[in-house]
């Protein structure tokens, strides 16, 4: 595959370049340092933006009052273009100025002209956050091999106080488009390599209207519902790529096309009541198939007496530190109404299947462990969390999950996170025995996934994040024993 591309150290001269798209230069002590794009598809329009943004960003951190940044863009063509890299002082001052602004914004768009903020003001606010990545088994798994993916979350939300004047109600619609590969793919994992993985399509993927009583302590939505947004959640696992630090696999693997989460959620009730000391209860009632598991595009709501209801209820504390999260525990419990088939193989009988009820339950927590009393952003946080499933009928029945985020860990980066984890899924025996006979596939016992990330923030509208996942025995993967996946996230928040 042909670089799309170079990097080049130029010296002082002018710059002689063919069929280019973009020069970024840094000038320093009478040297130049150019990254040089060529002959861009339409298909790395994004890349082409997150790598700009990206080297803009770095190179304006390391420049001191001597240095002068130069961008010129050209249509690529047959003939030459040729860029002297000296400069005004108007058009150095006024590039500068608009890089300053850029690289100080909360998003990439600013505030649209004033338009932005007079929607805030009537409690209307637009955000569009895309993720991008880049994955490669180099190791083990099924097969070597590379993968693009990404992830675009269009979220609209109003407070419909001051929008229309109903007071304490809060109207969310987010759609949710994903294309690319599925890194899992090249590796066999139960509990796949990454959260924003799926099949390519568009879809509204929530669309949820809530009404606060009794000043704002009791809650209830109603609608399109991430289950995921506010059971079985956790703040400190959340910057892990592995699906698993979202929900835990004995619950995100039921059911018959899943529970209301990524990708394909659910109609549902929930309500939910918060005590002044931290405590809370929520309960949530959703269709017990989410979408139609027979068509995976787009967005389907069936209502059908056989799918049944997936009933599920959270008990937990909260407590924080100056707005901060110190600590959180909570205990969660889950049920489907409609019965699930048990297969029971019997060396006479052959396979005689019964009705079970599906269920499960789980427990979680998170806490600061250490912080900073001069810096509250320097801490170190950890997490774990355990669940249970009817181990009769779902493919996990038992996980355990467990990590630490450290934050700040350099001097002059106090945003920035640095996280270690590990996730174990247990296959139950039923579900492994099943497999076998049924369908001649042979899925290991247990499954461990180890994960490094760091999340460098360059702005508060970019983010890199490298990854890298060992795996130790892929459940569907029996010829190698692991895995070693790298891998790479771009986000930029618009």
């Amino acid at each position: 595959m042909k670089p799309y591309y170079s990097l080049k150290k130029v010296l002082p001269a002018n710059l002689l370049i063919e069929k280019t798209g973009l020069v970024i230069q840094r000038k320093n002590n009478g040297a130049f340092f150019s990254i040089v794009f060529t002959e861009l598809a339409m298909s790395n329009k994004i890349i082409f933006l997150v790598l700009l943004l990206s080297l803009c960003t770095i190179a304006k951190a390391q420049m001191n009052t001597k240095d002068t940044l130069v961008v010129a863009s050209n249509v690529a063509s047959s003939g030459t273009f040729t860029h002297n890299p000296a400069n005004t002082t108007e058009q150095k001052t006024e590039n500068e100025s608009f890089l300053t602004g850029l690289l100080k914004r909360n998003n990439i768009s600013g505030g649209w002209w004033g338009v932005r903020n007079i929607l805030n003001e009537s409690g209307l606010d637009f955000n569009l956050v895309y993720k991008g990545e880049m994955f490669s088994n180099v190791s083990g798994g099924l097969e070597k091999g590379t993968t693009t993916l990404d992830n675009i979350d269009l979220i609209l939300s109003a407070d419909l106080g001051k929008s229309m004047g109903f007071e304490n109600s809060n109207l969310l619609i987010q759609f949710l488009g994903n294309s690319g590969g599925v890194p899992c793919n090249f590796v066999g994992a139960a509990q796949g390599i990454s959260n924003i993985e799926t099949i390519p399509t568009w879809k509204v993927y929530q669309l949820i209207l809530e009404k606060k009583f009794f000043n704002e302590q009791f809650s209830v939505a109603v609608g399109l519902y991430d289950l995921n947004s506010e059971f079985d959640y956790r703040e400190t696992s959340s910057i892990f790529i592995n699906p698993s630090h979202g929900i835990g696999p004995d619950f995100s693997h039921s059911g018959l096309n899943g529970p209301s989460i990524f990708p394909t959620t659910s109609v549902a009730l929930r309500i939910k009541y918060e005590s002044e000391n931290g405590n809370y209860f929520q309960a949530a009632i959703l269709d017990g198939v989410p979408g139609n598991p027979d068509n995976p595009y787009g967005t389907h709501i069936i209502f059908n007496k056989k799918d049944g209801l997936l009933l599920t209820s959270e008990f937990g504390s909260i407590k924080k530190k100056d707005e901060l999260l110190d600590s959180k525990i909570a205990l969660g419990v889950w049920t489907y109404t409609t019965d699930f088939e048990k297969n029971n193989f019997t060396e006479y009988s052959g396979n005689i299947i019964s009705l079970e009820k599906n269920y499960g339950l789980y427990l979680t927590a998170e806490k600061k462990l250490v912080s900073n009393s001069e810096n509250p952003n320097r801490n170190l946080a950890g997490f774990f969390r355990i669940g249970y499933a009817n181990k009769n009928i779902n493919p996990v029945d038992f996980y355990f999950g467990g990590g630490l985020k450290l934050t700040g860990l350099f001097s002059g980066r106090e945003e920035d996170e640095l996280g270690l984890a590990v996730a174990l899924a247990h296959t139950s025996s039923t579900f492994r025995k099943t497999s076998e006979i049924l369908e001649n596939t042979f899925i290991k016992s247990q499954e461990i996934d180890l994960e490094a990330t760091y999340i460098l923030k360059l702005t508060p509208w970019l983010i890199i994040q490298p990854d890298i996942q060992y795996l130790i025995d892929p459940s569907y993967c029996t010829s190698s024993g692991s895995a070693f996946v790298m891998g790479s996230r771009v986000q930029l928040i618009f």
